[in-house]
């Protein structure tokens, strides 16, 4: 039951007429309240209730002339003649039986009320639904419809009342013999049997096909006739329209996936794409794919497009919680049985655990197990893959570490050539350092390649060995040979082995220096 505040306003000087309204039994649904005649100020008058003024003074209609509300109710007592600011006017028979004539007009405020608020919740409800809502009357006219129907036909609800199906649908009438498709069947099973009716349509409009789900249910009036049915269609062409099924779907999938119309509007996202997006539950509120690829996704691969199966496939990179995730994302066509396309569907399937395993086998590859420096595969691979770049190439190798081994042992030996490798690498900083064999280690700088940057970098390193080991009263020296390419022709071996040579020439006077030392 709905209820109705109503606020009384008894302005008139009748006492007997005052006791009498106040004994009155008024309708149930109604929260009656007595106010203070004093209070009568028209555009002060509360908003959220009815309020009805009974009074006997002519200056109050001309009050209400200039007053402009919708909830405020005017009932003269006494002879006047009915003017539209007026709800009732009771002269002075009525007045004989006012408790009726109140009763009466609470009634008819009640009444008034139920139904402006039956007829809001019912197209308040109808336009919730996102499936396309009608009523019919038995001839076929339409008597209401609700938005997603009005989307759907591109018309409005006023160019929609009171029009037949093939107005509204823009559908010629089939001539003889051809096929009609206006659901007329299901509605006349409906009204035959006098019981809801499901099944599947097809109805032609101005553009093209539509597949549709309908439930047809017969509407009968107060006197048990049927004057018309209540029609339901679950727009079965267009994907998007598949509703709650389709989200119990999608979260019971265990990987990411976004379903789109379309345009590319959203229409359905699971748990695990919001959390593999870094997704809140407002983000997706205006879900722009194309911004949310442009500013989230970084490509690690190159798009690849398959015409057969309509979909494009891409390995991209999400950076999260300061972790990169990879995944391959798919984007493929839905289409009807049109051959129409009806939406889109992405899926991401993680493969960060894959690349990391990847990595790892690439790293143990490239790696020397000891230093944790690259080692001679890759050294060579990454002189080759710069081609063309002008490099310094540093070629070294330790001095004094065969006695080290001898004298230490082989495990002091191994924290010498991590200490030794740790050292050049902090010299050096922007050069790709390597450890190529032994006590044999290697670095090269791109982009430079002058001899005096050679003789600076030869001496750095010399300096920082000696200064580490010393400090450690160890007597370890390093030997360094040095070759330069000016981004010409490259013969790796050659480059190697001219910088080999110098180093042990090198070698040579450092160890004719200590011999002479001796």
């Amino acid at each position: 039951m709905v209820y109705l505040d109503v606020n009384v306003y008894l302005d008139f000087e009748d006492k007997e007429l005052k006791k009498t309204l106040k004994k009155t039994d008024y309708p149930q649904n109604i929260n009656l309240d007595f106010c203070d005649s004093k209070d009568i100020k028209f555009d002060s008058f509360p908003k959220n209730c009815q309020c009805l003024v009974i009074t006997d003074k002519p200056e109050r209609i001309e009050e209400a002339k200039n007053f402009k509300g919708f909830n405020v109710c005017l009932v003269f007592v006494g002879k006047h003649a009915f003017t539209p600011e007026l709800t009732d006017v009771w002269n002075d028979e009525d007045v004989k039986d006012t408790a009726t004539r109140f009763n009466r007009l609470l009634v008819n405020l009640a009444n008034e009320y139920n139904m402006w608020f039956y007829e809001h919740t019912l197209y308040s409800a109808v336009d919730t639904v996102q499936d396309i809502m009608w009523i019919k009357r038995l001839d076929g006219i339409h008597m209401l419809v609700n938005n997603a129907f009005t989307k759907m036909v591109h018309k409005n609800r006023i160019d929609i009342i009171g029009r037949d199906h093939y107005y509204i649908w823009d559908a010629p009438k089939p001539k003889p013999g051809e096929e009609d498709f206006c659901c007329a069947d299901s509605e006349n099973i409906a009204i035959r049997t006098g019981k809801t009716y499901m099944g599947e349509e097809l109805v032609k409009t101005r553009h093209g096909m539509k597949q549709l789900n309908t439930y047809k249910t017969p509407l009968y009036d107060m006197f048990g006739n049927i004057y018309g049915t209540l029609g339901v269609g679950h727009d079965v062409t267009n994907f998007a329209n598949m509703g709650i099924e389709l989200s119990l779907l999608m979260e019971n999938i265990p990987f990411p996936m976004v379903i789109f119309d379309p345009d590319m509007k959203l229409v359905r996202i699971n748990a695990s794409f919001m959390k593999a997006a870094d997704l809140t539950a407002m983000d997706q509120v205006d879900f722009d794919y194309y911004k949310w690829k442009a500013e989230n996704i970084t490509a690690v691969g190159q798009e690849t497009v398959d015409d057969i199966k309509h979909r494009v496939r891409q390995e991209i990179m999400i950076e999260r919680e300061d972790k990169k995730f990879f995944y391959i994302m798919t984007l493929q066509e839905i289409r009807n049985l049109f051959n129409e396309i009806s939406g889109y569907f992405l899926t991401m399937n993680d493969i960060t655990y894959q690349r990391a395993y990847e990595e790892t086998i690439i790293k143990e590859a490239n790696t020397d197990t000891l230093t944790k420096m690259y080692n001679r595969r890759y050294f060579y691979h990454y002189i080759a893959s710069n081609a063309g770049t002008p490099m310094t190439l540093l070629y070294m190798d330790l001095d004094k570490f065969k006695y080290i081994n001898d004298t230490y042992g082989h495990a002091k030996g191994d924290e010498v050539l991590i200490t030794a490798a740790q050292t050049i690498q902090a010299t050096l900083k922007e050069a790709t350092v390597a450890r190529l064999g032994g006590d044999e280690f290697a670095a090269v700088i791109t982009g430079e390649s002058d001899s005096a940057f050679a003789i600076k970098c030869t001496m750095d390193v010399e300096k920082a060995i000696k200064d580490k080991f010393s400090a450690e009263g160890l007597p370890v020296g390093v030997s360094i040979g040095t070759t330069i390419y000016d981004g010409g022709e490259l013969d790796i071996e050659k480059l190697i082995h001219e910088s080999d040579e110098r180093m042990y020439e090198i070698k040579k006077k450092h160890h004719e220096a200590a011999k002479d030392k001796r």
